[in-house]
């Protein structure tokens, strides 16, 4: 029975938003741009100096900023429709592949050109594979991973409010969870609280739910109230008014009414995408493929970038060789999306849901044990042992009070309570056989005729001979990652 959740055809989460995928790859072009004109020739990553253009992205890093946003839209359209483990089946099939692949080439990548910062260990690449490592104090193969601990912060919120069964009140809890951000943020210390609550970054996963929550079910004064104080809180960690904000963006020195422009933009453009309600009703492959290959290009664009930066033939001159990398980046994106994240992602997709099937079946037939256990404890029955139609509590059973008499494979036809009594057969060893215990065949009578059981077990009393078909028992939705 397909349940009927209101939400329009245009929020299926089998399809794309082409203007968020467009934002995402913009975003992800001006942290690649950052790191290529700014951080790198600060740092000494390599020799390239732009004096100009590196002044304009150096606020670069702020594509950060747009990504969470922009993961509070998706991941919430993902989600709707969605239980706590589908949602799990589909975010980790959506970030492991590239990940695991890009983690992979970034450090071949540093091991070949000789990494003189920090040593790479096989323990530290094998830790990074979990995508938990930072939780462990393990440092990243690259500098940009640290986004992915607070991404995945945010989908345990998103997967706990999903195993609560709470996601038509996630407005409330979005507006909870805003409250204790802006406590823990003026409050100083938070310990706990503030490791789950991430209060420097919850701002802009809160505004980007609740961004979708006005484009699903329109717009109102509480909705409009939480964006507006998510945009003050973000304001604030920006500009360095609150403390906790990240300590290498501290270090850049940048000037107060561009960021306030820079936010202010980025929150309106999510507003009217918001307000637009045809917005997701069309399609563009350009952006679309442009969506799918920004994923595996955050990932790998600045280690290997900057080792292409630094090997690239000086004679080109510094600004082909900044486009011929970016480029080139671009180019290793798509074969890293086409090639190996898809094989990867499928086999995946495949052995999750199969581990799902095994877990679903493993715990329906445990279940199916205890409660035929505890019922059995409330007849008064002898474990092992199911009452004879007419017995007191047989009913529960599944067995109907009767008097006709109960055939017995290859027998005559025997009274009811033969299946309680005690028969004068006496089994090998001299010890008599109970006719509701297994026979030579490994069968025990039931009022259906006689139900297969293994033949060193007990009968599993009220466990039903023929299984409820799979699509049932395992029904589920497919994951589909955006």
């Amino acid at each position: 029975m397909t349940e009927n959740t209101g939400i329009p055809k245009t929020l299926s989460t089998r399809h794309r938003f082409p203007e968020l995928d467009l934002l995402r790859f913009l975003a992800a072009c001006s942290v690649m741009l950052f790191h290529y004109t700014f951080r790198g020739p600060e740092d000494h990553a390599w020799p390239g100096h732009f004096p100009h253009i590196g002044q304009i992205f150096k606020y670069g890093y702020l594509g950060v900023d747009v990504f969470f946003i922009l993961s509070g839209f998706v991941i919430l359209l993902t989600a709707w429709q969605k239980d706590a483990v589908a949602f799990t089946i589909a975010r980790m099939v959506r970030l492991y592949p590239a990940y695991w692949t890009c983690v992979t080439l970034t450090t071949v990548a540093l091991l070949l050109a000789g990494n003189n910062l920090h040593r790479l260990t096989p323990g530290q690449y094998l830790a990074n594979l979990t995508m938990l490592h930072s939780f462990f104090g393990i440092r990243d193969v690259s500098g940009v991973y640290w986004t992915l601990a607070v991404e995945l912060k945010f989908y345990f919120i998103i997967f706990l409010v999903l195993a609560a069964r709470q996601v038509q009140r996630i407005g409330y809890i979005l507006g909870g969870w805003l409250l204790a951000s802006i406590l823990l943020s003026l409050g100083g210390t938070g310990g706990v609280a503030r490791f789950f609550l991430f209060p420097q970054w919850s701002s802009y996963f809160i505004a980007g739910a609740m961004f979708f929550l006005v484009h699903r079910d329109g717009p109102d004064v509480y909705k409009l109230c939480v964006i507006a104080l998510c945009y003050v809180i973000s304001l604030g960690y920006a500009l360095n008014l609150l403390p906790w904000r990240a300590t290498h963006i501290n270090q850049i020195t940048t000037a107060a009414p561009v960021l306030v422009a820079l936010l202010t933009f980025f929150y309106l453009v999510f507003l009217a995408i918001s307000l637009n309600r045809r917005a997701g009703s069309s399609s563009s492959r350009v952006f679309y493929v442009l969506g799918l290959l920004t994923y595996p290009l955050y990932l790998i664009h600045q280690d290997i970038g900057y080792i292409l930066l630094r090997r690239a033939p000086a004679a080109l001159g510094r600004d082909i060789i900044l486009l011929l990398v970016i480029a080139a980046i671009i180019g290793l994106s798509g074969l890293i999306h086409y090639f190996p994240e898809k094989w990867l992602a499928f086999h995946l997709n495949r052995s999750l849901l199969a581990a799902q099937k095994i877990a679903v079946t493993g715990l329906s037939r445990a279940g199916r044990r205890v409660r035929a256990r505890g019922l059995q404890m409330k007849t008064g029955a002898p474990v092992g042992r199911v009452p004879s139609p007419g017995a007191p509590g047989c009913e529960i059973f599944g067995l109907k009070p009767s008097s006709a008499p109960v055939p017995v494979m290859g027998s005559t036809a025997v009274p009811p309570d033969a299946l309680h009594r005690e028969t004068p057969n006496p089994t090998p060893g001299g010890a008599s056989r109970s006719a509701g215990a297994p026979n030579s065949a490994g069968r025990v009578a039931s009022s259906d005729g006689f139900a297969p059981i293994a033949s060193n077990s007990s009968p599993i009393v009220g466990e039903e001979v023929t299984s409820p078909p799979a699509s049932d028992r395992f029904a589920s939705i497919a994951p589909n990652p955006s």
